[in-house]
């Protein structure tokens, strides 16, 4: 039988469990990281970072709008909250990400659920979950099940 580990520090769970999937929090990260860094090179060099390139395309996905109303609506964002940056092209923005070969795969059960919504973003692509503890239950106590299955048919064939 696993462990059960017990959260001794509920407030500051809770608030990394609400941080987690604030696109705005993706939206400030981008803002540090706006323009690109890299060295020189000969052909040209991108303006803007990658996670620029990314932000908006999963503003894109989640919302169900067109890169034109993205734009604009990080447009607006950034008039908003008084930072003065350029903003990408929505025809740029479409040629980076198709160059990043990055995939959105969207694990949620309601596709039109956009509550406790969950962004991971790492090698693999771009990852969307509903972070929903009902879901996680009822399909933690049906692979406890399996895997007591799978060890006792194990034990019987020896």
């Amino acid at each position: 039988m696993p462990i059960r580990m017990k959260v001794s520090n509920c407030n500051e769970y809770n608030k990394f469990l609400q941080e987690r999937g604030n696109v705005f929090h993706y939206i400030n990260d981008a803002i540090e990281n706006w323009y690109e860094n890299s060295p020189k090179v000969a052909g040209g060099n991108n303006v803007y970072s990658d996670k620029v390139v990314i932000l908006i395309h999963i503003i894109t996905y989640l919302f169900r709008i067109g890169l034109r109303q993205t734009v604009g609506f990080i447009e607006k964002y950034l008039e908003q909250i008084g930072k003065i940056l350029q903003i990408i092209s929505y025809s740029q923005a479409s040629r980076r990400f198709k160059k990043l070969n990055i995939k959105i795969n969207d694990c949620r059960v309601d596709k039109n659920d956009m509550e406790d919504i969950e962004i991971a973003i790492d090698s693999t692509g771009i990852s969307i979950y509903n972070n929903i503890p009902g879901h996680s239950k009822a399909n933690g106590t049906d692979r406890k099940y399996r895997r007591y299955e799978q060890t006792r048919c194990n034990a019987r064939d020896r």
